[in-house]
């Protein structure tokens, strides 16, 4: 199957099967057609070769922008969706999404967070077998965020659905899937196993998003050796070959000073993750070593214990 947009190639040769009760998860850069693949599956959009089978029943699809009926309340929302009249299942929908003290409200006598809480029990409302869920958490406040975090797969789970979940954050991955497909915005993708995928990231779009460490751009000179950086070199390469690589944030050590010598940094702030962001030159590198008495702006000493590794490119690339 091909996905263009535009004219311009979204995704090439893609075959993917999913079966019943299974979830995957699909990543991607902005723009590289995780949401018109999403649109596609769902029937909204058709491929530009190729076909997609789809099951007979509509799905639960939540859209990014939510797609909200204006003149509908929050009961009427789920009511519209929920033809079998269940009245405790939509309770039960209004209670996990704190939508109870909203029943009568309208979209517009909501907050962005509340629209968005009302667009996921509507996708659930109609018991679907299977949903499409598009950056279910992105515009949520933190505080309800973990909430509908432990929601979501509970119910796919409860309803036993196949689901495709569209997430912008790899720390959710495995709580929404245990396969994922990873777009890389020029047609290419990867398709695997999601553990696999965020501890040892094949691909240079799939590295960038895993966050786990540093990727490295050269190209080859007419020996076949591409210069990384920092001292970093690959061999073996074809004369002019433009070459990514990956080198993962346990290989990058700093301090006040080391025995041997090491790169001149500059400690710039703690990541997310525990570890530390260095400026290396005129770039950012990412170290699994936390940032200790480092201040913002402080001089350190770096040094790489480890080697860094090819990345491949996406299969349809």
């Amino acid at each position: 199957m091909d996905l263009t947009r535009d004219g311009r190639p979204l995704v090439r040769g893609l075959s993917l099967e999913l079966q019943p009760g299974e979830r995957l998860v699909l990543v991607g850069p902005n723009g590289s057609g995780k949401s018109t693949l999403l649109r596609a599956v769902a029937g909204l959009a058709e491929p530009s070769r190729g076909r997609i089978d789809r099951p007979a029943t509509p799905p639960g699809m939540l859209f990014q922008e939510g797609a909200l009926w204006p003149h509908l309340t929050v009961e009427q929302h789920l009511a519209f969706v929920d033809t079998s009249g269940d009245l405790a299942w939509r309770d039960h929908l209004l209670t996990l999404f704190s939508l109870g003290a909203l029943r009568r409200s309208r979209p517009d006598r909501m907050s962005g967070g509340e629209r968005v809480r009302l667009a996921l029990a509507r996708t659930f409302a109609g018991r679907p077998a299977w949903v499409l869920l598009d950056e279910p958490l992105t515009h949520l406040d933190p505080a309800i965020q973990g909430d509908v975090r432990q929601t979501l797969p509970m119910l796919v789970e409860e309803l036993g659905a196949t689901a495709l979940t569209v997430t912008h954050d790899p720390d959710d991955v495995l709580l929404f899937g245990r396969r994922l497909l990873a777009l890389d915005g020029r047609g290419g993708w990867w398709l695997g196993d999601a553990r696999t995928a965020l501890e040892s990231p094949p691909t240079a779009s799939l590295a960038v998003f895993c966050g786990r460490g540093t990727v490295l751009q050269g190209r080859a000179d007419d020996r076949g050796e591409v210069d990384l950086g920092v001292g970093l070199t690959l061999q073996g390469r074809r004369p002019g070959e433009s070459v990514s690589a990956f080198l993962d944030a346990a290989a990058v050590q700093f301090g006040d000073s080391f025995e041997t010598e090491g790169e001149p940094a500059v400690f710039v702030a703690p990541d997310r993750r525990g570890g530390s962001w260095l400026r290396i030159g005129p770039r950012l590198f990412r170290s699994a070593h936390s940032a200790g008495h480092f201040r913002p702006g402080d001089a350190v000493s770096v040094r790489i214990v480890g080697e860094p590794r090819p990345l491949q490119e996406g299969v349809g690339a």
